[in-house]
């Protein structure tokens, strides 16, 4: 007769197995019922307001603008002293 450590971890694999089985059923269904209707979708967008303009670019856009104005003020200054 089995021991009744081993008796619990095989229940247990079990149990374990049957959860991920049912985990993966659901899913399947929660994933084919969530096609998107085209037709809220385009209502959805129309309705929304207008996007702020600091929350169109991210913090890295912005400071990559921040470095290309600066190279060219740089250059900017660079000639003009190179005039002089």
């Amino acid at each position: 007769m089995m021991s009744f450590d081993a008796l619990l971890s095989i229940s247990g694999m079990l149990v374990c197995f049957v959860g991920l089985v049912h985990v993966i059923i659901a899913y399947r269904r929660t994933t084919q019922s969530a096609e998107p209707d085209p037709e809220r979708v385009r209502r959805f967008i129309e309705s929304a307001p207008p996007i702020p303009d600091h929350l169109l670019y991210s913090p890295r856009d912005q400071s990559n603008e921040r470095r290309n104005s600066r190279t060219q003020e740089d250059e900017a200054e660079e000639e003009t002293h190179k005039d002089h």
